[in-house]
């Protein structure tokens, strides 16, 4: 991570079903993200609710992409409509990172 980065923070459906007690702490990350005066932010869609606000946050989100400031996720592809079951609970385990999608 570069001195100053930001890192927006979004998504816990891996952890909806989990004791919050028992999930993994980030304390490993602590001394990287002091001594690199890194920003976490998290953030909801709630946050863009309104539906006057969408055009520019997506004008914004594309040109951070464009520009190289943000990065795109990749998409986590299942094959088969018979997988539709594992691909979801593959979701609420978090064994992808983006966005899940099921092609049939």
């Amino acid at each position: 991570m570069n001195r100053f980065g930001r890192v927006a923070v979004c998504g816990s459906i891996s952890a909806y079903n989990e004791d919050p007690t028992k999930l993994p702490k980030a304390t490993i990350m602590q001394p990287s993200i002091i001594f690199n005066e890194i920003k976490l932010e998290g953030f909801t869609v709630l946050r863009w609710s309104n539906p006057d606000r969408w055009p520019q946050a997506f004008a914004d989100l594309a040109e951070w992409i464009r520009s190289g400031k943000g990065k795109r996720a990749k998409s986590h592809i299942t094959k088969g409509f018979d997988k539709l079951f594992d691909a979801f609970i593959g979701v609420l385990k978090g064994e992808n990172s983006g966005k899940a999608v099921v092609k049939v």
